[in-house]
């Protein structure tokens, strides 16, 4: 976990030992997620795709029930890999209360609660280099920064489970808005 000066989830690395395989219900990625985001769109040139109606209509349903399961998901509870100052990873349970207000972030016995109403950027990829944090972070990484200038990163195991994480999490971050 990532927090400036003093850290509610700081915990020693000698402390830690990995959940076993059985335990972790990790994050679903749907196997017909496109990534279409900053990175993706600077690469394919103009970045802006035009859609008929009936497409809109598709890609809306898409997103929808992508993020649908994702709430699932986090309702359950879902092991994601927290990043800590020093770039070492450390499993991390994530789950959202029922009213997807809330995001309760737990390592071992301690549990850190994060509104989402207080999340005031959600970085990924090339994004990241914008942030002033000391943590080594890079390509797989997502950063969610709060008001208070706090911040947690996540590691995936690649580019398309952190846009599924970073897209999801701004569209629940938008609809509170």
């Amino acid at each position: 976990m990532v927090f400036p000066g003093s850290s509610p989830l700081e915990v020693p690395t000698g402390e830690l030992t990995p959940a076993l395989p059985a335990e972790r219900k990790t994050l679903n990625v749907p196997p017909d997620f496109s990534i279409r985001s900053v990175d993706s769109a600077a690469s394919s040139g103009s970045g802006y795709v035009s859609l008929n109606e009936q497409q809109k209509a598709r890609e809306m349903t898409k997103l929808q029930h992508m993020i649908r399961d994702f709430v699932m998901e986090f309702l359950q509870g879902v092991f994601l890999d927290a990043v800590l100052e020093d770039g070492t990873l450390v499993p991390c349970r994530c789950h959202m209360d029922p009213k997807l207000q809330r995001l309760t972030l737990q390592v071992h016995s301690t549990t850190r609660h994060i509104f989402l109403t207080n999340i005031q950027e959600i970085c990924s990829g090339k994004e990241l280099r914008d942030l002033r944090v000391t943590t080594p972070l890079d390509d797989l990484c997502v950063t969610l920064v709060m008001a208070d200038d706090q911040c947690v990163s996540f590691k995936f195991n690649d580019v398309q489970g952190r846009e599924h994480f970073a897209t999801c999490m701004k569209v629940l971050r938008l609809a509170l808005d």
